[in-house]
């Protein structure tokens, strides 16, 4: 992959990672009876989130 394709994938992806924590929760999860499905959507959303900008820091060189 090029560098233009990788940064085109990483915009993207984390476009959809901000967007995903502001639509699943207040529109998707709005009625759910218990917490622990939100919860269980942060802990994947913040490992996913994590591991995405571990990938892009270990390819960063000077």
């Amino acid at each position: 992959m090029s560098l233009e394709q990788q940064r085109r994938f990483w915009v993207i992806f984390f476009t959809a990672i901000v967007l995903a924590a502001f639509i699943l929760p207040f529109y998707l999860f709005d009625d759910l009876p218990k917490i622990y499905g939100a919860f269980l959507f942060w802990c994947i959303f913040a490992v996913v989130a994590i591991i995405g900008v571990g990938v892009i820091t270990s390819k960063w060189r000077e």
